[in-house]
């Protein structure tokens, strides 16, 4: 009988200190008015705030880019090694009508231009230089990206290009992408790039490079930190970004927001709700 009674006493402490100790971070966000279909918020220990159908096979736009990024990164040792932008990159996209960075035929650019073209301006120029120099071809290229997401995990994601741009069997899922963002962000140059509010290259012309995400938000700096737009018609409007409160970052990804790549800008709207979400009235135990 004293047994039962203490053994009673001691699971009645473990459940008291449990629930007393039970840290911010760990309640969950709500988020009534998501305009977007798909969504997950992580706190910096990786645990899940808010998900919406974080399982769906979506299609990721230019949210690819940050696997893109992220594998031309970790195979460079040189970052301001150069290489020339040609006139078939240039054409090919313009053809398919894809976000630019700016880059002109002819161009001489370093790695670290080509990181920033691709990550601020999302530039379908720069990706694919970047993966004709890394490996000859983007199709070469590619099959690193998809090797990066086994390795990842990413059981839900295969890529068919380095830009996004829309293709059938180009998928992925919101699960997935938050678990490549977060893996993605503690890199420091990956890090450094995407929370930059522009970049000017040096050679052989100046170009100014300019973050397509902070340069939409209402009030600008403080409230996102940085991020990774996307947009197609099949994809909708897509985030990734990096929300700070409070002296913590979060991450928030989300997609299949309504709307155009211009306005309104409801992926951003959303980000915004989850940031005042996070510590304030809409948080649940």
């Amino acid at each position: 009988m004293k047994k039962f009674v203490l053994f009673c006493f001691i699971c009645a402490a473990v459940f008291f200190f449990y629930y007393t100790n039970k840290t911010p971070e760990q309640t969950q966000v709500e988020l009534p008015s998501l305009h977007s279909k798909n969504a997950m918020l992580l706190n910096e220990k990786g645990d899940v705030l808010f998900e919406k159908n974080a399982d769906d096979i979506i299609y990721p736009a230019s949210l690819t880019k940050i696997m893109t990024a992220i594998v031309a990164i970790e195979m460079s040792e040189d970052l301001q090694k150069q290489t020339i932008v040609t006139p078939q990159t240039i054409s090919k996209f313009t053809a398919q009508n894809a976000s630019m960075a700016g880059f002109k035929a002819g161009d001489f650019v370093t790695i670290e231009d080509l990181l920033y073209g691709t990550l601020l301006a999302s530039g379908a120029d720069a990706t694919g230089t970047l993966a004709d120099m890394m490996t000859g071809s983007e199709e070469a290229f590619v099959t690193l990206m998809n090797n990066k997401a086994q390795e990842l995990g990413l059981n839900d994601t295969h890529f068919v290009n380095a830009s996004g741009l829309h293709d059938p069997a180009h998928v992925s899922s919101v699960r997935d992408i938050s678990k490549l963002f977060r893996y993605a962000i503690k890199n420091p140059t990956f890090y450094q790039i995407l929370t930059s509010k522009s970049y000017m290259t040096h050679v052989p012309n100046e170009l100014t490079i300019t973050s397509s995400l902070l340069a939409k938000i209402p009030g600008g700096e403080g409230v996102i930190l940085g991020g990774k737009t996307g947009y197609t018609p099949e994809a909708g409007l897509c985030l990734a970004s990096i929300i700070e409160k409070e002296g913590k970052q979060y991450i928030f990804v989300t997609t299949n927001a309504n709307g155009q790549a211009w306005i309104p800008p409801f992926h951003i709207d959303d980000a915004l709700m989850a940031y005042d979400a996070i510590g304030g009235k809409n948080m649940k135990k």
